[in-house]
């Protein structure tokens, strides 16, 4: 057997300290960040009606509430962290793959978040500084770099102590009080501000390219999570029956604040007749600087949260797995990572921000689909719920070297993702307009579990 880190090793029942309430709140205080108000700012600038906008997310987060569940069954019902529970798909080793697949992305959104925190706070502490709002939203950009770096440093210093449990009352207070803020404030903009123009977008065509890419984003936005959700819900009561824990939460905590919360970051966004991210939004639309800064504050809390909660555990766990380290370490060095990869050098103004998260969350939904895809086939078809927890610490037990039909079928299902783009993108001789490259999720993983399931029927195992 070989020799795991703490953080590795399975929860028992007595450790676990989320029932379905806690960990509903938990989902919510990822959820309700800002960056849900920058999906209906998404939605805006493509141009689709609320309506649209509304089915899009439906869509979108139905079907990764879908996932989320899936894979989430056997992370409550095992207590095994992501990097673990990849092994008995993809093999003891092979299950490395998809690990630094899912660890790259997170490190990415780790500081794509930091940076929408990062930006939140610069504009406050301008509006401090008696800053005008015009000259806040023009400069905020120039300076939220430095606030970036001042920021990671905070939450590297909160996530590599504290990890989930120190978390907690900030979990319970931000993400709500930013949703409650942000639907009074849209309230605010559609019937009492003077200034907006209330002439909302009329909306583009069903199947247009830019319908089925608001589908594409809010799929990939929280696809994420879907992937290595058991690195949290491996925390939740109710081991013997995960249903308790896994069912409503997922509805409540993800489905409805994120089709809420587009609705209102469309409405916000569409009834100012620009192109005004949420955030610039707040400050230039408020009545007052006094409510600016409070809806920025909220702002910049909510997002900490998703940092702590969302994206520190999969990178974490993914550097723990792989090198070896404490937990102390691996944060520190993700966050210098972070901060590198972050799209702080990106931006000039705020529509630059929705245009590199529609292309970012576009360019790594293809990936994840897949990865996740295969897990739940295999465990949920293939191994019909029963795997071995002692043996997936076992580098020679039945989980050994690599799963040729887990990794295959990954393989086979991202490419043919590029095949479809690559057609439907450079090929004009359809008639009916088809979805390409923008729903590459949904091709990935239909292409990896109908793979899958032929392996399997073939009587292949390994």
């Amino acid at each position: 057997m070989a020799k795991e880190r703490e953080e590795m090793l399975p929860i028992a029942e007595k450790g676990r300290h989320l029932s379905a309430n806690s960990y509903t709140i938990m989902l919510l205080s990822m959820t309700i960040t800002t960056s849900i108000f920058f999906l209906g700012w998404i939605s805006s600038v493509l141009g689709l009606s609320l309506a649209q906008t509304i089915v899009a997310a439906i869509v979108g987060n139905g079907t990764v509430a879908l996932v989320m569940y899936l894979n989430g069954y056997p992370g409550t019902k095992h207590g095994i962290p992501f990097p673990i529970q990849l092994r008995y798909t993809y093999g003891y080793k092979g299950a490395t793959i998809p690990l630094i697949i899912r660890m790259i992305i997170s490190l990415f959104w780790y500081g794509v978040d930091g940076y929408i925190a990062a930006w939140a706070i610069t504009e406050m502490i301008l509006v401090l500084g008696g800053v005008s709002a015009e000259a806040t939203i023009s400069t905020a950009h120039t300076y939220a770099p430095y606030i970036f770096v001042a920021y990671l440093a905070f939450v590297c210093g909160i996530g590599s102590i504290k990890k989930i449990r120190g978390i907690k009352y900030l979990d319970l207070i931000a993400g709500p009080l930013l949703l409650v803020f942000f639907t009074i404030y849209t309230v605010y903009l559609l019937f009492f501000a003077p200034t907006t123009v209330k002439t909302l977008p009329s909306g583009v065509g069903w199947m247009s390219s830019s319908f089925f890419l608001a589908i594409a984003v809010q799929t990939a936005w929280w696809a994420t999570i879907a992937t290595n959700i058991s690195d949290i819900s491996r925390f939740n009561k109710h081991p013997e029956n995960p249903n308790k824990t896994l069912v409503l939460p997922h509805i409540l905590g993800l489905i409805l604040p994120q089709v809420f919360g587009t609705a209102l970051g469309w409405f916000a966004v569409s009834l100012t007749g620009t192109m005004y991210s949420p955030i610039d939004v707040i400050v230039y639309y408020a009545p007052m600087p006094i409510i600016a800064l409070l809806g920025l504050v909220f702002a910049a809390l909510a997002t900490a949260s998703t940092n702590l909660t969302g994206d520190i555990p999969a990178v974490g766990n993914g550097i723990i797995q792989l090198f070896k380290l404490s937990w102390r370490k691996s944060i520190v060095i993700a966050t210098v990572i972070a901060f590198f990869v972050g799209p702080w050098w990106a931006f000039k103004e705020s529509l630059d921000v929705a245009i590199y998260l529609t292309e970012f969350t576009s360019a790594y939904g293809c990936w994840l689909g897949p990865i996740a895809s295969v897990m739940v086939a295999d465990y949920w078809i293939g191994k019909k719920r029963n795997i071995s927890v002692k043996e997936l610490y076992n580098p020679k037990g039945i989980y050994h070297g690599f799963s040729m039909i887990g990794l295959s079928s990954m393989a086979i299902g991202i490419l043919g993702e590029y095949v479809i783009g690559f057609m439907t993108n450079s090929l004009k001789w359809y008639i009916i307009p088809f979805p390409g490259v923008e729903l590459s999720w949904y091709y990935g993983s239909v292409i990896s579990f109908l793979v899958y399931f032929v392996w399997m029927q073939f009587g292949h195992k390994r």
